[in-house]
């Protein structure tokens, strides 16, 4: 395998070969969720700000007086529902997320790719109300309230942070069992736009008429993209530590790979190789 650039709508990723040992699986066996994981958190900001269509809309999927303590329960009325969901929009991605409120009822916020549409809102508070409360009119009137489908832009930062910070909100109440993952998405929601070989950006090479700086395409693209990373985190330089030995991901990273191509590329320099001859 080759060492490797991924490029998403919004994020980027260096994946070098071999820097990851085989290791066997971990035996979780018998073994529970009990909260939100930092491994889960960072895939479901990459999850979130690559989704492609992107997620335009929420759907808030709510009990009333009476919820399961069993998260068995609670995710086959959510997959019942989705059920639901796909048959009157076949063409609709989405991407769930699981909270418990104050009073320490399950809720999953349904963010999808396609606006809030009135009937169609009409029948998905139907479906998830007869999973839930086939008997309860407040139940249902409070699902087909407008505003339970929502314009919403999942990829902004505002929301990830927001979302993310909620700590009460995401472990699993005592008492409670079962529940599992606290998110999910369709299957490829997250697009990769290309992947190339870091090889290619030697092609990149460079020299500056004016000062005689060398501009070696693949080494000058992981430094300005490490000031950038820089920014993102705050001054702490992962990027640059890391990504020229091992993998790596930047979250807001491949616009600034456009631009910094685009400079490489257009700007009236010589050729390397032309320069050495």
């Amino acid at each position: 395998q080759q060492d490797s650039l991924e490029l998403y709508p919004v994020s980027l990723r260096i994946k070098r070969s071999g820097t990851c040992p085989d290791r066997e699986a971990p035996d979780r066996t018998g073994t529970q969720i009990q909260g939100f994981s930092d491994k889960s958190r960072r895939n479901l900001r990459f999850a979130a700000m690559n989704a492609f269509p992107a997620l335009i809309s929420q759907f808030g999927l709510t009990y009333h007086d009476h919820w399961p303590t069993d998260g068995r329960e609670a995710k086959k009325h959510l997959n019942a529902w989705l059920v639901a969901l796909r048959r009157l929009i076949p063409d609709a991605k989405y991407l769930w997320l699981l909270e418990f409120q104050k009073r320490n009822a399950p809720h999953f916020h349904v963010f999808l790719t396609v606006p809030p549409d009135e009937q169609t809102r009409l029948k998905l508070a139907e479906a998830w109300c007869r999973l839930t409360s086939p008997h309860d009119p407040q139940a249902l009137k409070f699902h087909q309230h407008s505003r339970n489908w929502i314009d919403w832009q999942m990829h902004s930062a505002g929301y990830l942070c927001k979302y993310l910070n909620k700590e009460v909100q995401k472990s699993i109440p005592e008492g409670y069992t079962g529940f599992g993952r606290f998110w999910g998405k369709t299957r490829g929601l997250a697009a990769l736009l290309c992947s190339f070989p870091l090889s290619d950006l030697d092609s990149l090479d460079d020299v500056d008429k004016e000062t005689g700086e060398i501009h070696e395409g693949q080494t000058t693209m992981i430094r300005w993209l490490g000031r950038l990373d820089e920014k993102q985190t705050r001054g702490y330089p992962r990027f640059r530590k890391r990504a020229p030995q091992g993998s790596y991901t930047i979250l807001q990273g491949a616009k600034a790979y456009t631009q910094i191509e685009r400079y490489l590329n257009q700007r009236p320099l010589k050729r390397l190789e032309s320069h050495t001859n």
